[in-house]
């Protein structure tokens, strides 16, 4: 047998045996040492704070100011700018964050268990839609928000998961896929689940947020995706892929042979676009945030089949769906046996890096889109791919 082969299977199977459980809510610096440090984290590959896209700088300044380090958000950018403030990825952390991702000491993590291995990973709270910290809106509710959130959101899901017990994110995975969730663009059936699961032990106020808020289930499938993803992470010669991370300037892969490195190429626009009314292609940010580690796993525009509702949501043809489908498993590293479609059809598990190279097919991710202008938040939802150069130059270093 092929050894690349071999390892790949070996990947697979990691992935496939991978069980997170959701344990907690606590602060980032409590699971992640650089944050404990004082630093920050961001979406995507390594960037330098000068060269962030506008959203992602507006975040950033709007997080720090909120976690007291300087009195105003131009003012803690400058701290950035000066090296004084340690700026990481997320993924190099130990989590993901959605959009902008900016997450900073204080602010309250999903912690998410892998029983198995003992691994573990984080993701932060999701806020909802709309004018919201990660697509760079900054305004004075957005603020007022994360203070709810920090304050009263996050010590209620705490005490909700102490009393309930780690909830189980493979089977809430697996029974929003049949009730028609890809886990990225549509997560409706995922955070009903979560809520029923949780909602008897939390206070009225966190239920009506949870029970407003569609994207709620979002972030659980990104730590979810993101320790599963890690437990199959650095095995030598497997062209597993274990992340897609976006800054906004550049897409980031990192496939299980080579561990940590990363594999860079420009961002692009997404395309196709369902923009809200008013917005026009020349207004959107190109590709931003680590919630592609959920097509990585092989859901969100992976399990497009699952979901026509989501294929509308991001301007494809829900008639199409079942030949992107087909298309699809022709890069995917295997099948699921537990996660299946409404139709009965198994998940794809994973993409195969190598076979994105051979075949000149990219995964697609469904994004929502930040308006290139800091403080507008999001304008619509679409359909990106990262660059193929990444994955020819990850193959190539393998």
């Amino acid at each position: 047998m092929d050894a690349t082969l071999h390892a790949s299977r070996d990947a697979v199977a990691r992935l496939a045996a991978a069980r997170p459980r959701l344990v907690d809510v606590v602060p980032a610096a409590a699971v992640s040492a650089h944050h404990a440090a004082g630093g920050v984290t961001h979406a995507g590959p390594p960037i330098e704070p000068g060269r962030m896209c506008p959203p992602m700088r507006a975040a950033l300044g709007s997080a720090l100011w909120l976690e007291g380090a300087a009195g105003t958000p131009a003012e803690a950018l400058r701290l950035v700018d000066d090296g004084r403030i340690p700026l990481a990825p997320n993924h190099d952390a130990g989590g993901v964050g959605p959009m902008a991702g900016v997450v900073t000491p204080t602010m309250p993590v999903l912690l998410a268990l892998d029983p198995e291995t003992g691994r573990q990973a984080w993701c932060p709270l999701n806020e909802g839609s709309g004018a919201v910290l990660r697509y760079g809106a900054d305004g004075p509710e957005v603020l007022e928000r994360l203070t709810w959130m920090h304050d009263v959101l996050a010590p209620a899901l705490s005490h909700a998961l102490e009393r309930v017990g780690p909830l189980d994110l493979h089977d809430l995975h697996a029974r929003a896929l049949v009730r028609g969730d890809e886990a990225h663009h549509r997560t409706q059936e995922g955070t009903a689940l979560t809520l029923a699961a949780l909602g008897p032990e939390l206070p009225a106020q966190v239920r009506t947020f949870i029970a407003g808020n569609g994207q709620f289930f979002l972030n659980l499938a990104m730590v979810f995706a993101k320790l599963a993803l890690d437990c199959a992470s650095g095995v030598p010669g497997s062209t597993l892929l274990t992340a897609i991370a976006r800054n906004g300037v550049e897409v980031g892969i990192r496939v299980s042979g080579t561990g940590d490195a990363w594999f860079t190429g420009p961002a692009a626009l997404p395309d196709p676009a369902k923009l809200f009314p008013g917005y026009s292609p020349a207004d959107m940010n190109p590709d931003l945030g680590d919630s592609a580690i959920v097509e990585t796993y092989g859901l969100g525009a992976l399990a497009v089949a699952a979901s026509p509702a989501a294929a509308v949501s991001v301007g494809l043809d829900p008639t199409q769906i079942d030949a992107i489908d087909a298309r699809l498993r022709t890069i995917a590293a295997g099948v699921s046996g537990t996660l299946r479609f409404p139709d009965g059809r198994p998940a794809i598990l994973g993409v195969d890096a190598r076979e994105v190279t051979r075949r000149r097919i990219a995964p697609p991710v469904h994004t929502g889109i930040a308006h290139r202008r800091p403080g507008a938040g999001q304008i619509g939802g679409g359909v990106t791919r990262p660059p193929l150069s990444a994955f020819d130059a990850a193959i190539e270093a393998l």
